[in-house]
């Protein structure tokens, strides 16, 4: 879902140019993309892709154990990739993070934050020797960041690749609008059983408070529901998104770095709880935490219901418009 929803501005970028877009993305991602698109010209593709899966428990094990077909799946997506192209012309490709989607004859761009992996110390070299045969595959790698590297940390300088190019923030929010009224405001996502867990506990924990409250359940197709001052919205618009974020009082979210980047393109601060067992998030929580003074919580603490006081600030990165000039520019070029 993260890299569907900062893939999202790109996309409409592209229909505003009037081009001929084709997407490609799978399951969850794939639903709410077509929602967000819905009525407009794309075409829509099912992406071959690893179907990862995460435990309560001894996550990085159960990661680590499906790294051969993670690595299969690469594959899977360059023979995808190559029959996609031939059969419908396709003149340039972006791909967010999927190193198989890409081709030799025809100019590619990876987006990237991850260019140097969060493994353990002594396979780091490894990790980086990996990303650096993948990145080859590719023209040009656009990482969704400021070029001092402020909101992706050590994930992306620790390993510096000779064609990136920062692009700044990405996000589908709109920067204008009204502020919601809403206090707690409280954003599920991850895999599961995660998601699920977070979600229980987040409606707990609004639902302890008398003032109105915001689940974002991030389930395309879901309903609304209303209990007690609880409200909880399955698939908001950017527009309801955006408004609910800039009016809350305390915002509690993952730290996934699609959900940092509109936070920083809002200039809003939120208790950040990291998915357990993915050291992405950890790193990110403790970055942010470190650099703009988030308030990090993990899971656990959130089940228990009472939170700390959220004293975070960040000001306002004002996001896509550097991506558009660059994808413009890889286009057009």
């Amino acid at each position: 879902m993260g890299h569907a929803t900062r893939s999202a501005p790109l996309i409409a970028h592209a229909l505003d140019q009037n081009w001929e877009v084709h997407v490609a993305s799978k399951g969850t991602a794939l639903a709410f993309l077509r929602t967000q698109f819905s009525g407009s010209d794309v075409t829509f593709h099912v992406k071959p892709g690893p179907e990862i899966r995460y435990a309560r428990r001894g996550n990085l094990l159960k990661i680590a154990l499906q790294i051969p077909s993670f690595l299969s799946s690469i594959q899977s997506e360059e023979h995808w990739t190559a029959s996609l192209v031939s059969r419908h012309n396709i003149t340039q490709i972006v791909s967010d993070n999927c190193y198989g989607v890409a081709h030799s004859t025809v100019p590619s761009a990876l987006i990237s934050h991850q260019l140097q992996l969060p493994v353990p110390q002594g396979i780091r070299w490894l990790a980086k020797a990996f990303v650096i045969r993948q990145a080859k595959r590719f023209d040009v790698i656009w990482v969704p960041d400021t070029p001092d590297f402020s909101l992706s940390g050590s994930l992306a300088a620790a390993n510096p690749l000779d064609h990136q190019v920062a692009i700044g923030v990405l996000s589908r929010l709109p920067m204008n609008g009204e502020a919601g009224n809403w206090n707690r405001v409280g954003m599920v996502s991850g895999p599961e059983p995660h998601r699920s867990l977070m979600e229980s506990a987040l409606r707990k924990w609004i639902l302890a408070d008398s003032a109105p409250g915001l689940l974002i359940a991030g389930r395309p197709g879901g309903n609304i529901e209303q209990e007690d001052n609880l409200t909880v919205w399955p698939n908001p618009s950017q527009e309801e998104l955006a408004s609910a974020l800039r009016g809350a009082t305390t915002i509690v979210c993952r730290s996934g770095y699609s959900s940092l980047l509109d936070l920083a393109a809002l200039g809003r601060s939120a208790i950040l709880v990291p998915t357990p067992g993915q050291p992405e998030q950890l790193q990110l929580a403790a970055h942010w935490k470190e650099r703009w003074g988030m308030t990090c919580v993990s899971q656990t603490e959130l089940k228990r219901g009472v939170l700390p006081a959220d004293k975070g600030t960040i000001p306002a990165h004002h996001p896509n418009e550097l991506a558009y000039a660059v994808l413009e520019a890889f286009v057009t070029d």
